[in-house]
């Protein structure tokens, strides 16, 4: 039964069954002069009033129903139909008043069809992608709800997506979410609800699972979660929270289900904590946006229309004018504020009653009070009409349906209606009374057992409900921090140790004393009476008066404060809540930039940037710092096949690149970095193999697939012509080179031939020798001095002396590789040839050592592990490049061929290597800055080569040291027995690697000036000034042969200390003449119970600090070296220590270990040293600690593949500042440069890289290289919500 003419019908029936008249029930109820009122209940026309009650359950058992269970119900369908608002007599209510709509209300929604479209239109994309979550986002009063229940369910339910069949499911998350989800996932799958809700709460992922089995062939279940701020607001417990949101982000991405929630704008921020909700919000995010002048139009003269009403011409204009859309000055396109719809629903609701005649009139309208005063009006109407007890009552009903917070915006509170009645003072008659006057103004809204304001527009539109609001606030966050905490204690089985005490029960006693504790549930009046109780009890076991007293004392002092916090977080909510959402997506994007970085740097880059200075949290920093810790480089995209061939002209104007999609394409690189296209040639009807410059830059070579040879005039780039196409070929054309002088053109054909063209005449070229061989021909190259012409084919390399070219003879063989030979380039010098094979290995070969017509190669270069396509040399000769099949560009200095050294590897991070991202030609920059590389993946991508991380020492350890004035950079022993150096310039860029035999561990002493090496056997000390010539001054004996030494030098570089890592002694030496070290100690440290790990001087050299595996670290007096003294024990890490570290001062020390913490040790009193910190965050083992020069930043290397930096300004609170990321592996040493503005790190995957530590000039850099800047589409995506900053300012970003 739901209207009173459903209740009349039915109570008629029972009569009739009972077989009594209208006056013989009356009579029977001895109440027989109302024997009219008892009629009209039968009719239909009215209901028992609250009063009443008694007088009705006569009637009932008149009627026969005398058992206390059948009267009940009766009682219980009659409350719930008094409450539901009855009809306009004058005919349909065309308005909903501050109510939302309902799907049965659909045909009365109008103002958002276009809305309502777009999200049918998101919809049907994640239906086809096999489901999927979309947020609808708005202001309070925008009409979110209405939205979804009014306009999008119904359009589902009459085919609009995706045709019919659709399980829909609506729902409010409430106190329980999960059990809310689980009752609608029950209700589509025919299981028990409580079964679904087990299942959900041992695993929320589970969600999926149900959801595929309400609709196992279609996938049509639909899931609107409206008032998703409710998880926030009405949940208490955190852990079902998060379960809820996993169980629907599950149905969502696996169900697969359409997910649809409607979040109220404020609570945006603490929807970003979850990070599984973020993709959602940046990729599927509607917002509602308030309504265009025509829709609002729509909106309110439809549903008049519909009901038979007229809205005069006045009214409409004025009633735009009042909501801020058309009125006196305004634009046509000037939108209402979203919040305003509900008030003029409700005011339009207000004049319709108010109304003669069906129209609705200006005058009608100022008489209910206009948008600003009807809800007020209709309120205040209600209220002036209740006597005093009833007005307590008022105000206390509305008060528990207002959700309060410190940390977020007054939000209406659904509620119980038993607890409501239950908390107010008053009985369910008395309640029921008052409620039901404001349900009929449709100021509050009852749905079966459940009731909530009908708007929260009703918050601020009605002044008193405001007053009440702002004179009790502190109240009303006391009590409900009280009923929280009651419900926790009886959850807890009313576990004592959850009771108040102090002074948070001082508060609520305060409270309870000063307001009389009003709407407090039974529970809650037992959990503050119980604590009081307690706290009674404890002060009467010691000074009862004295501690009551303070107790009173600090509780009015809290309550003092609370108040105040109370008042200064009202003011500040929005700049903290803007706060809390900068943060939050600062930290998000500063996640997803690491997945960018490896495919589109120059924009992961430009995003590290901005979260950075939208807020400067640690994961911006972090990212920012890292920018550059890969090679970086710009894609250059447009080809749609492989890129076979890339090109600089010798100018440096132009890049040629070559393509299987038939085409040439000319990029303009005289800002190389910004690139531009400047052409796409059409160059062949098959794929273009290879492309070559003439000398003056004016010609452009391309040989292609079809058997043809094409010059091309590219003087002017956007109007590049074809002069001529060379034929004669038999086979494809596979490469081109042009002799220096520019007259002399070589093709390679697989035709096993090579021909040489007179090109002196670029229209009529002619053919000068055909080169003939035994195999196909692949690659082919002119040495620098014009006189040596080298062609690969299957296997070998052929030399002729081209000096004549119409009579060129063969001058050498040289052989060795095992597969085709596929490029081929002369160093500068003409003395050095490079090749390219797809045996996987690259070779160098000294042309002055070919004797005999045939040669050997120099060297062989094997790192990579799929076929060598390409080689090239840097222009001063000192650098080779190659690039493989295993998707690298490798980068060697090959100053001396026969010993090349790996510089670094161009590697762009991926999982799919092989064909797909082969590098299949590369190109250095006429000055040697930049190369380019061609890529299977259609892509060339220009690389910065001012900066690239160097090849280290695979798997080496430390040490990791700066020379003197941070010019030199060593690095300690690896896999190889040498100590790798290199020369830093003013950019940080290493250049010169050189490597220096170095056997056993390794000290870098006296400004790295020093080089102390220690074996089982021997220790050496060897002079490094020249370190070309490195001169041994001394040798030490050294222990057991079985023992592990680990040499330590003291800053200043006078003292030397070995250790031996198995025996625990160490021996300490005066090195202040290296030539004749003097021994002055030795030390027993068998207080370590296991091997040593390391050790550390202090700056002073008064003080030696060792790491064990014994998880402890000592410190040892060295006041006097030749009497040293073991000072304390460090105890506190849970496994071995690997690393420990003295500040500057000296006073500081920090210990890492395998327990992957840091701890960090007052030694101001060495003897007495205490624990300041511990610091948390790597995820694996420690490898190294180290303090900046000025002692305020420690650096922190992990087996986690991460470098942390963090704040010690302040040693007791340390802060991390940064995570930097980028290395592959172990990250084995690290060493900040002596101004601490650089940062080198070493790793177990080869490489050393110097980092920037300042954002500022990382900032500068990353702007310099920005191209192409972040565009408005690419910020949205990333930064949903924030208006449009790009980071780096161009003219085309504005």
């Amino acid at each position: 039964m739901v209207t009173r003419d459903d209740f009349g019908r039915e109570l008629t029936l029972l009569r009739q069954e009972a077989g009594l008249s209208v006056r013989q029930v009356a009579a029977r109820t001895g109440s027989y002069r109302h024997h009219s009122t008892i009629g009209d209940w039968f009719a239909g026309r009215g209901l028992p009033a609250a009063s009443s009650r008694e007088l009705f359950v006569q009637v009932l058992q008149a009627c026969g129903v005398t058992e206390p269970e059948p009267i009940s119900a009766w009682v219980a369908v009659w409350q719930r139909v008094r409450r539901a608002p009855g009809p306009r007599a004058q005919g349909p209510e065309p308005y909903r008043g501050l109510a939302s709509f309902e799907p049965e209300h659909a045909e009365w929604f109008f103002g958002r069809e276009t809305l309502t479209a777009q999200l049918i239109e998101r919809l049907a994309t994640a239906y086809e992608a096999g489901g999927g979550m979309q947020v609808v986002v708005g202001a309070s009063g925008s009409g979110k709800s209405s939205l979804l229940r009014a306009g999008l369910i119904p359009a589902v339910r009459h085919g609009k997506l995706a045709g019919d069949g659709w399980s829909v499911r609506l729902f409010t998350p409430g106190r329980s979410p999960l059990d809310e989800l689980a009752a609608q996932l029950a209700a589509a799958t025919g299981l028990p609800a409580e079964d679904v809700a087990s299942d959900l709460r041992d695993r929320p992922t589970r969600a999926a699972d149900h959801a595929h089995r309400a609709d196992p062939d279609r996938h049509r279940l639909l899931l609107v979660v409206d008032q998703f701020e409710e998880i926030f607001t009405n949940c208490l417990d955190g852990a079902q929270r998060q379960a809820f949101v996993t169980a629907l982000c599950a149905a969502a991405e696996r169900g697969p289900a359409l997910v649809v929630i409607g979040l109220r704008a404020d609570f945006y921020a603490p929807l970003l904590r979850h990070r599984e909700l973020v993709a959602a919000v940046c990729a599927h995010q509607l917002t509602v946006t308030p309504m265009a002048d025509a829709d609002l139009r729509r909106a309110i003269t439809e549903p008049a229309r519909k009901a038979g009403v007229e809205v005069t011409d006045g009214l409409v204009e004025l009633l735009l004018s009042e909501v801020g859309s058309g009125g006196p000055g305004d634009g046509p396109t000037r939108t209402p504020d979203a919040a305003v719809l509900p008030l003029l629903s409700h005011a339009l609701l207000a004049t319709w009653r108010h109304s003669r005649d069906r129209r609705l009139t200006v005058a009608d309208y100022r008489e209910v009070g206009g948008i600003d005063r009807a809800v007020a009006a209709s309120a205040d109407e209600v209220y002036a009409e209740f006597d005093e007890h009833q007005r307590h009552l008022a105000r206390q009903v509305f008060l528990g349906l207002v959700h309060i917070a410190a940390d977020a915006p007054d939000t209406r509170r659904r509620r119980e209606w038993a607890e409501l009645v239950t908390e107010c003072d008053g009985s369910t008659g008395q309640v029921t009374e008052v409620l039901d006057r404001f349900v009929a103004q449709r100021l509050i809204t009852v749905d079966a057992d459940r009731i909530q304001l009908s708007h929260e527009a009703l918050l601020t539109a009605w002044p008193l409900l405001r007053g009440w609001l702002e004179i009790d606030r502190a109240g009303m966050l006391t009590r409900r921090h009280l009923v929280e905490a009651a419900t926790t204690w009886q959850r807890e089985q009313r576990d004592p140790a959850a009771l108040y005490r102090g002074a948070r029960l001082a508060v609520a006693r305060d409270w309870a004393q000063r307001s009389g504790a009003p709407a407090l549930s039974p529970v809650a009046r037992d959990f503050l009476a119980a604590s009081v109780s307690r706290e009674l009890a404890e002060q009467h076991a010691d000074r009862r008066r004295t501690r009551r007293l303070r107790q009173l004392v600090a509780g009015l002092t809290v309550l003092f404060l609370l108040a105040t916090t109370m008042t200064v977080l009202a003011v500040r909510a929005q700049r903290i809540s803007t706060q809390q959402r900068d943060e939050a997506v600062s930290r998000q994007v500063a996640e997803e930039v690491h997945l960018l970085r490896g495919d589109n740097p120059a924009l992961a880059n430009q995003l590290s940037l901005a979260a950075y200075r939208l807020a400067r949290t640690p994961q911006a920093r972090g990212a920012l710092l890292s920018s550059f810790a890969a090679p970086y480089f710009i894609r250059l995209t447009g080809h749609t096949g492989y890129v076979h061939a890339v090109k600089f002209s010798p100018d440096h104007r132009l890049l040629a690149s070559a393509s299987s999609d038939r085409t040439v394409r000319l990029w303009d690189t005289t800002h190389p970095h910004r690139p531009t296209l400047r052409a796409a040639l059409d160059a062949a009807s098959d794929y273009v193999s290879s492309v070559a410059f003439s000398p003056d830059g004016a010609t452009l070579v391309t040989t292609s697939a079809d058997r043809t040879v094409g010059l091309w005039d590219v003087r002017d780039p956007s109007h590049a012509t074809r002069i001529t196409v060379l034929t004669g070929h038999a086979d494809a054309v596979n490469q081109a080179a042009v002799s220096p002088d520019g007259r002399t053109l070589a093709t390679a054909s697989s035709d096993r031939t090579v021909r040489l063209w007179d090109v002196t005449d670029r229209r009529h070229p002619r053919p000068l020798a055909t080169l003939t061989g035994k195999r196909a021909m692949f690659s082919v190259a002119f040495s620098p001095d014009g006189r040596t012409l080298a062609a690969g084919d299957e296997r070998d390399v052929r030399l002729w002396d081209v000096t004549d070219p119409l009579r060129p003879a063969v001058t050498a063989m040289l052989t060795g590789h095992t597969d085709a030979v596929s490029a081929i380039a002369f160093g500068p010098d003409s003395r050095t040839l490079a090749t390219g094979s797809y045996d996987r290995t690259a070779r160098l070969w000294s042309l002055t050592d070919i004797t005999a017509r045939a040669g050997t190669a120099s060297s062989v270069l094997s790192d990579h592990t799929g076929l060598v396509y390409s080689v090239a040399f840097s222009p001063d000769g000192r650098t080779l490049a190659t690039g493989g099949g295993d998707a690298t560009a490798r980068l060697w200095n090959v100053t001396n061929p026969r010993k090349p050294v790996a510089v670094t590897t161009l590697d762009r991070p991926t999982d799919e290597r092989g064909d797909t991202n082969a590098i299949a030609g590369v190109a250095f920059s006429p000055d040697g800055r930049s190369l380019a590389t061609g890529s299977y993946d259609y892509t060339v991508r220009l690389w910065e080569l001012t900066g690239p991380a160097p090849t280290g020492q695979p798997d080496a350890v430390r040490q990791l040291r700066f020379g003197p004035e941070n010019r030199r950079l060593l690095l300690g022993p690896g896999q190889t027995p040498t100590v790798r150096t290199w020369t830093v310039d003013d950019r940080s860029r290493m250049t010169d690697p050189t490597d220096v035999p170095a056997e056993g561990a390794v000290a870098f002493c006296r400004g790295s000036r020093l080089l102390v090496t220690a074996t089982a056997t021997a220790v050496r000390l060897s002079d490094l000034g020249d370190i070309r010539h490195v001169t041994e001054l001394a040798r030490l004996p050294h222990g057991p042969a079985d023992d592990v030494p680990l040499p330590v030098c003291s800053p200043g570089g006078s003292l030397l200390a070995v250790l031996g890592a198995r025996s625990r002694t160490a021996r300490l030496w005066d090195v202040t003449d290296a030539r004749r070290p003097a021994a002055l100690s030795t030390l027993s440290m068998s207080s370590h119970t296991n091997a040593l790990n390391t050790a550390l001087f202090s700056a002073d050299s008064r003080l030696l600090a060792t790491a064990s595996l014994d998880h402890t670290a000592r410190l040892w007096d060295l006041t006097d070296p030749r009497r040293p003294i073991e000072a304390s024990t460090l105890a506190g890490h849970t496994d071995a220590v690997n690393t420990v570290a003295f500040s500057p001062v000296g006073r500081l020390l920090a210990t890492g270990a395998n327990d992957g913490t840091i701890r960090l040790w007052d030694v101001t009193d060495p003897y007495h040293p205490s624990a300041l910190a511990t610091l948390t965050g790597h995820t694996s083992y420690l490898e190294e600690v180290t303090f900046s020069p000025d002692g305020r930043t420690l650096a922190s290397s992990s087996g986690d593949h991460t470098v942390r930096l963090w704040d010690v300004g302040d040693p007791g609170r340390p802060v991390k500042l940064a995570t930097l990321t980028g290395h592959t592996a172990t990250v084995n040493t690290l060493t900040f440069t002596s101004d601490a503005h650089h940062l080198a790190t070493a790793s177990a995957d080869g490489t050393v890289r110097i980092w920037d530590l300042d954002p500022e000039r990382i900032a500068d850099r990353v702007c310099a290289l920005a191209h192409p800047t972040v565009t408005r589409a690419e910020w949205d995506r990333h930064f949903p919500g924030i208006g449009y900053r790009p980071p780096c300012r161009t003219a085309s970003s504005g």
